[in-house]
């Protein structure tokens, strides 16, 4: 069996597959925003109980504020993040990746965003939005796609395109402006820093979170030691050249051979279940037998 005759090497998707998780997801959250109106229109607050109070939380809100969004253009922009990253994250390492990953934005983002408010004036302030899943799914899905290049719809309207690269550090760095200059002093009351610019509420500092979040888990799927720095996807230090390492190379029914197992692997655990030196050699696989 060929690379291209394998299932999730197709371009098409088999229809007895049935709904991704990450569309059910997008139902989840679109189905709360339909509640949201409902509530909105009858002048009523039943969904209270599931957004983060900054001055009592209840330990399910921590995860339970990702399912609100405050308007359409906020659902909007976190559904189309989500439907880019969650699906190449749940295809690459699988469902449950997928899930860890967009509870652990959630969760490490709220706790940022509520400790990043501590010394303020505490006015019960709520958070809402699943942004901080979304990005730390966009760090675990792109990180290792630095130089490939993606073409994004600026407002819905100018196609604007750059490599992935780019688009992680203006995506951190607005995050991090963000919170500089719009909400950390937005939250506090300090007689020498002050809001510079009015960021509409947009919680920064639990992107930060999320962004922290997906980095983290990144490392540890692809087997990256937390205490190497901060160096992005390298090949193994332990094989900088398999071609090399062997004198004689295998046969094409042996190299075929290897090449089914390890895609059988990834078939069954996602890419992320290869340990850093078969990803070197599924790479050299591939190239040999092009």
């Amino acid at each position: 069996m060929g690379i291209e005759d394998r299932g999730y090497m197709r371009k098409t998707i088999s229809f007895h597959r049935g709904i991704s998780t990450t569309a059910g997801t997008i139902i989840v959250l679109f189905g709360f925003f339909v509640l949201n109106l409902i509530q909105e229109s009858a002048g009523t607050n039943f969904l209270d109980w599931a957004e983060l109070h900054e001055t009592a939380p209840r330990f399910w809100q921590w995860l339970s504020h990702g399912l609100l969004h405050f308007d359409f253009w906020h659902l909007l922009f976190n559904g189309l993040g989500l439907w880019w990253v969650g699906k190449i994250v749940e295809e690459n390492y699988g469902v449950s990746t997928y899930f860890k990953t967009l509870s652990a934005g959630v969760l490490i983002g709220a706790l940022t965003w509520w400790l990043t408010g501590l010394g303020g004036p505490r006015l019960d302030g709520t958070l809402i939005g699943i942004s901080a899943g979304v990005y730390a799914l966009l760090i675990v899905a792109l990180l290792d796609r630095l130089d490939e290049q993606v073409t994004i719809l600026l407002f819905f309207i100018l196609p604007v395109t750059l490599r992935i690269r780019w688009l992680l550090w203006i995506l951190t760095l607005f995050a991090l402006g963000g919170w500089l200059f719009s909400e950390l002093p937005g939250r506090h009351q300090w007689a020498q820093w002050h809001p510079a610019w009015n960021s509409n509420h947009i919680g920064h500092s639990a992107h930060l979170g999320g962004l922290l979040a997906g980095w983290i888990i990144w490392r540890y799927l692809n087997q990256i030691d937390f205490f190497s720095g901060f160096a992005l996807y390298k090949r193994s230090p332990s094989s900088p050249n398999p071609i090399k390492s062997h004198p004689q190379s295998p046969s094409t029914d042996h190299s075929r051979a290897e090449l089914d197992r390890l895609l059988d692997k990834i078939s069954a655990g996602g890419f992320g279940s290869l340990t850093p030196e078969e990803k070197s050699k599924l790479e050299e696989l591939s190239a040999r037998l092009r």
